[in-house]
């Protein structure tokens, strides 16, 4: 049974000071003394926010027996605020979206792009961070025209930047499954330069001498013009808590939080400039 909880008073005075209400991420007991600053929030089961973790970093993923990056960490702050409990459960990809749908979790979480399929089956909220296309290599390339000049680069298959990387002239575009995969080929010299979301690319290449340069815009690759956008998936029967989840991102954009949480997890404050919002078809 859904609950509302009332706003009976402030824990804190900003954004910032809201982990006071609770004692920590995950799987964790509210403080008894916890009074809600969000109101009209409801949630499947009395006291808690179930969220569905797809293993996406920086995105999600458990770690330590907790949630962590950056859909989780806003999660976890927006739980504090109303006074509930985060509790989380592993999901793919695939099965994260049919439970968000079926309303067996209150949310998804795992970088998840604005797609009109995905906006047919279950709430989006309002565009959180940008997953911009990002350029791996060791000299810092950052234009379509250097990437260009290259013999080889790579990239992995499912993005929207494919078909216009192998579109490019006079350089060889090798896909690869997973960013994993992409990353060793690149760290065994058989690629001049890797492209990848950003927070995949941060990955990627930790602990390597690579330079990560946002691409440049370029009307060459679509997605340099129009990033993709993510959302955090909502119980489409839940109208209520998608509502106060994007008041509460708004907030969080407004007073700095949100690129904070962005840089904290790797990701450039320019994710946070979502601009207006759109879906992919």
């Amino acid at each position: 049974m859904k609950r509302t909880l009332g706003a009976v008073g402030l824990c804190a005075t900003t954004v910032l000071a809201l982990a006071a209400c609770a004692t920590g991420t995950g799987d964790t007991a509210v403080d008894a003394d916890c009074e809600p600053t969000l109101e009209g929030v409801e949630t499947l089961e009395e006291g808690k926010l179930s969220v569905a973790l797809t293993n996406t970093p920086p995105y999600s993923l458990e770690q330590n027996g907790e949630a962590e990056g950056i859909d989780s960490d806003i999660l976890q702050e927006f739980a504090d605020a109303a006074c509930l409990e985060m509790t989380y459960a592993p999901y793919t990809y695939a099965t994260a979206v049919p439970a968000t749908e079926q309303g067996r979790v209150d949310a998804a979480v795992g970088g998840f792009y604005r797609t009109e399929a995905r906006g047919d089956v279950v709430t989006l909220s309002t565009p959180v961070y940008l997953d911009e296309l990002t350029v791996i290599s060791e000299d810092g390339a950052a234009t379509v025209d250097e990437l260009e000049q290259m013999n080889r680069i790579g990239t992995v298959e499912g993005y929207l930047w494919v078909d216009d990387l192998n579109a490019l002239e006079n350089v060889e575009t090798r896909v690869y499954p997973d960013s994993l995969s992409l990353a060793n080929e690149l760290k065994a010299g058989r690629l001049d330069a890797g492209l990848d979301g950003y927070g995949a690319a941060v990955i990627s290449a930790d602990g390597t001498e690579y330079e990560l340069e946002v691409l440049q815009p370029d009307d060459r690759v679509s997605s340099t013009t129009e990033p993709s956008q993510t959302s955090i998936l909502i119980d489409p029967s839940n109208a209520s808590l998608a509502e106060a989840l994007d008041d509460f991102i708004a907030q969080l954009r407004e007073d700095g939080r949100l690129v904070e949480i962005l840089q904290e997890n790797g990701l450039p404050a320019t994710a946070a400039d979502v601009g207006d919002a759109r879906l992919i078809s």
